[in-house]
């Protein structure tokens, strides 16, 4: 993800568009003190200009967060998300996690929270992690730790058994990684649950019952062919009806 400054935005970007790989989003100065923002999937700077990479929806957050939105289902490991993954071997001291893209990640037993020598962690094969990427290119395997700026887990590590864990496209992926999102916090009013999501297009879920974790996780899917509204409808009735 870059970090870019910028003076102009073209007119219609804080509405949603249409764009095609090519299209010219926004112009950018690096002295220019107008505001800063950041570039995800889909965007690419270069002389001077902002251009598409993807052809889909260019759409912004609240935190001038600018991004092509389309219906990808592979993932392209991006340097900063947080992501899912599963442990798959171990080397030495170092773990192999999935993380849906075309290479396996890696994470030190080191990059976890008080971890150190004597405390090490051992993972399991098929465990699940919730960490955040901090190498992601071309050229080098992508880098995982669950641990932030101040070896803080903040939430990263390994997920508690007994939840159930699903793929939904990126672009749904995208749309409820809200904390805020309304769809989840309906559900919510229902059914108690803990939900995590990866920008690699996985999902967990747990609750207190299995059918209510099977309930949620149809709900969630119903965003793949419905808006978010017709989503809304159908996942309360859904719900009502294991009460």
């Amino acid at each position: 993800m870059s970090y870019l400054s910028h003076r102009e935005m073209l007119g219609g970007l804080e509405s949603v568009r249409v764009v095609l790989p090519g299209d010219e989003v926004m112009s950018y100065n690096p002295d220019s003190s107008g505001g800063s923002i950041f570039l995800g999937p889909g965007l690419r700077w270069e002389d001077g200009m902002v251009r598409a990479a993807k052809a889909g929806l260019l759409k912004k957050t609240s935190r001038h967060l600018y991004f092509v939105d389309t219906h990808q289902k592979r993932y392209i490991p991006q340097r900063r998300e947080y992501v899912i993954g599963i442990v798959t071997k171990k080397k030495g001291d170092i773990y192999k996690i999935d993380i849906g893209g075309s290479e396996q990640a890696t994470i030190s037993f080191l990059s976890f929270e008080n971890a150190s020598k004597k405390t090490r962690r051992d993972l399991a094969l098929g465990d699940l992690i919730y960490g955040q990427l901090i190498v992601a290119n071309k050229h080098m395997e992508p880098e995982m730790v669950c641990i932030d700026a101040y070896d803080r887990a903040m939430g990263m590590g390994v997920l508690p058994a007994g939840g159930v864990m699903f793929n939904v496209s990126l672009q749904v992926a995208r749309e409820i990684i809200n904390p805020d999102c309304p769809f989840l916090l309906t559900l919510s009013k229902k059914v108690k649950y803990t939900v995590v999501v990866g920008m690699n297009g996985r999902v967990w879920v747990k609750a207190a019952h299995q059918n209510s974790m099977v309930a949620l996780m149809n709900c969630i899917l119903m965003l793949e062919y419905m808006t978010p509204d017709e989503a809304n409808e159908k996942a309360l009735k859904l719900l009502e009806a294991l009460m």
